[in-house]
């Protein structure tokens, strides 16, 4: 079983079509490359010039993509989100391929999310955790709901959406920590199965899925 790849987060990108793309691609990549900071010292005590250390750039270079401290710290909770119709699906791409990468992609963000979730109620954005989380679950709901839904023609959107949810919840398991490859692995295993059994013979031939996830 393979775990998340680099290849496959470069090919997987569901917010293609937004305006702005390549600079919003920026900022979340400075986002990754920030975070060990955040997490090392929390929002209140992590300083611009150690975040901008982190980023390869100079305090100036990094006010060019964020506003202020708050601005970076909050960006993944802040930033548009996506819905049903605006996820990108790729259509020169094998949709339940794309669905094993989006995978990956989530497994490999996910910490990211719930740190900017964390930093966010640091920084006093909004109410404690409930409201972001909640726009951050139906986001996650929208976009593997599309992409089940384009893997699997024949299948309805509300039944998309049920199967999502359970992907979903798999992500925020006690099993997962995002850091550790071995629970990733797990989870990813976990999600493989639940796809597979809800979606194989049925709505993708085996071989299709096996070959997308990589369990032949």
């Amino acid at each position: 079983m393979t775990g998340p790849t680099q290849r496959s987060r470069q090919q997987f990108e569901p917010w293609r079509r937004r305006g702005g793309d390549q600079f919003d691609a920026r900022r979340r990549e400075l986002f990754a490359l920030a975070a060990p900071v955040f997490r090392r010292h929390g929002y209140r005590d992590a300083t611009i010039k150690a975040l901008a250390h982190a980023c390869h750039l100079s305090p100036a270079g990094l006010y060019h993509y964020f506003s202020s401290k708050r601005d970076l710290a909050t960006y993944l909770v802040r930033r548009p989100r996506l819905d049903w119709d605006s996820t990108w699906v790729d259509p020169s791409i094998d949709a339940v391929r794309q669905l094993g990468q989006l995978v990956d992609l989530a497994i490999a963000e996910l910490p990211n999310y719930l740190l900017a979730l964390q930093l966010t109620e640091e920084a006093g954005d909004g109410p404690p955790g409930g409201g972001a989380r909640s726009r951050a679950f139906q986001e996650g709901e929208a976009v593997f709901g599309r992409l089940i839904a384009t893997a699997a023609p024949g299948l309805a959107r509300e039944r998309a959406t049920e199967i999502a949810r359970s992907v979903l919840a798999l992500l925020a398991g006690t099993a997962y920590t995002g850091l550790d490859p071995d629970p990733n692995r797990a989870v990813r295993g976990r999600i493989a199965a639940l796809l597979r059994r809800e979606l194989v013979p049925d709505l993708i031939d085996a071989d299709r899925f096996g070959a997308a996830f990589g369990t032949e």
